[in-house]
């Protein structure tokens, strides 16, 4: 597995968004209280940018049909619809990245 550094971990204040874009790879990382995600930054749906999704006990809500995604495993929470990329968030010194299979 190989490390992608994101953001230097003292930016992540509670509340805290940001959508990287890198190749391939598009992901949102984001914090709720202590708890620090990264997940695919589209709807698996229609697409939708999850930019502004809300996350509520370790679900994220898409903001255009309120499908939730279980932020631990990606799974559709009724279970009908293609699961949510989910990312291993790592820290290294004072970064936080996401650990990618090669």
């Amino acid at each position: 597995m190989r490390f992608l550094a994101l953001d230097k971990l003292i930016n992540l204040e509670d509340g805290y968004r940001r959508r990287f874009k890198i190749d391939a790879l598009d992901l949102i990382l984001a914090r709720e209280g202590s708890d620090i995600f990264a997940f695919g930054a589209v709807c698996p749906h229609q697409e939708q940018s999850l930019d502004e999704a809300v996350i509520e006990d370790d679900i994220v809500i898409c903001p255009r049909h309120g499908y939730g995604f279980s932020l631990s495993s990606g799974a559709h929470v009724e279970g009908f619809c293609a699961s949510l990329p989910i990312y291993e968030v790592h820290f290294e010194g004072n970064e936080v990245g996401v650990l990618l299979r090669q």
